[in-house]
């Protein structure tokens, strides 16, 4: 009786131990697919500083903690669509919960690479109905900022920012939602119109 309550104990352990190494493991990949779409120092001193707030890096106290808050913050990409919305792409973890939280409104699109990691794109909908070109081509942008950029094809998840939520104590980025629509795209975004 106390072996099998031993084996319990360390069974519950080990599950505990395997779900946070998932969960690390996920975090990890959606930095790799931000590095993979950095394009200025600015991006990659976002991505340092998530690596350090999330203990895989260490701050070097000193003159360059000063200097890195003097930085210049990077923004997302801005592409209008081709019936004249804007659609707002996060390059890293921290731009997509600024985008997704902070940015978008309830009624805006929220669109994002299903299972993968990749870009929170945001539609700002002005409370009309979209067009279907609009959700096809910012659906092309998720899938074309994500790590299933070179699929031929990918589903794409879509829904109101409203019925989008961040748990309690996750990840920058992280968000769960339930009620979606989801379409299926080749990841192309050319002839999109980048807003410098």
């Amino acid at each position: 009786f106390d072996r099998y309550n031993k084996l319990k104990r360390t069974f519950e352990a080990v599950t505990v131990q395997i779900e946070e190494t998932q969960m690390q493991i996920d975090h990890l990949e959606t930095i790799l697919t931000a590095l993979d779409i950095a394009r200025q120092e600015e991006d990659l001193q976002l991505i340092k500083q998530e690596l350090i707030d999330s203990g895989y890096m260490k701050s070097h106290a000193g003159k360059k903690n000063k200097n890195s808050k003097a930085m210049p913050k990077s923004k997302p990409l801005h592409f209008r669509s081709s019936d004249g919305y804007d659609m707002y792409v996060g390059k890293n973890n921290y731009q997509n919960e600024e985008l997704t939280f902070k940015f978008a409104t309830g009624n805006d699109w929220w669109f994002h690479a299903k299972g993968m990691p990749g870009s929170h794109v945001i539609v700002k909908s002005g409370n009309d109905e979209l067009p279907d070109r609009v959700f096809e081509e910012a659906g092309r942008l998720a899938g074309y900022y994500s790590k299933g950029r070179d699929n031929d094809k990918i589903e794409i998840d879509y829904l109101q920012k409203k019925n989008v939520k961040k748990p309690n104590g996750s990840a920058p980025g992280f968000v769960v939602y339930y009620t979606n629509y989801s379409l299926t795209i080749h990841p192309d975004i050319s002839g999109l119109t980048l807003i410098e």
